[in-house]
């Protein structure tokens, strides 16, 4: 019952509140363990809608499965994948000593996802855009993590997609002007 709780029904991958708790946990372990990092990436699928609006819901639901198996085939444990929520999903990366890591998981989820994949018979390219947020001790809360990555990956999808962004502290404004034009 607790695994159902802590897992997404079409996917099999962590949810949300498993995710959550998960960041929360490693954030903590950095503020005893100072000098570790962890990175969160957030992505999901450019243009989904469309997808699911022409070829159906249980293409849609197919697509969604094949992607987190291709996302699960570019990690290493201890890292996990998540379904947040629709077509969104995140993966942790519990130890990043540079951001360089965390950039060569993006480059490889770009590729793995961008191949080709037939789909109620027609065969679509399926693209990603990823937001990577770079989580310490200074971060207290995982959410703060979540929402820095959503922000990367926003900035991701108004560039043009199929790409990733690395947060930084210039898309701290973007981020509240966007989650202002959600509400």
């Amino acid at each position: 019952l607790k695994h159902q709780v802590m897992h997404d029904a079409l996917t099999g991958l962590p949810n949300r509140s498993y995710l959550l708790d998960r960041i929360g946990r490693v954030l903590r372990r950095f503020k005893r363990d100072k000098g570790k990092r962890c990175a969160l990436l957030y992505l999901d699928i450019d243009r989904f809608k469309i997808i699911n609006d022409s070829l159906g819901h249980l293409a849609g639901d197919a697509v969604l499965k094949e992607f987190s198996h291709r996302l699960q085939s570019c990690v290493r444990e201890p890292d996990i994948v998540g379904r947040l929520s629709g077509d969104e999903f995140a993966i942790l990366l519990e130890d990043v000593p540079i951001p360089g890591t965390a950039i060569k998981i993006a480059q490889r989820v770009l590729e793995e996802v961008g191949k080709p994949l037939t789909v109620a018979g027609e065969v679509i390219e399926p693209s990603t855009s990823i937001g990577i947020a770079i989580g310490d001790g200074n971060y207290q809360f995982a959410d703060d993590l979540l929402r820095d990555a959503d922000t990367a990956m926003y900035r991701a999808k108004k560039s043009g997609r199929r790409q990733f962004v690395l947060y930084d502290e210039s898309l701290q404004e973007i981020g509240r002007a966007s989650c202002r034009e959600r509400v």
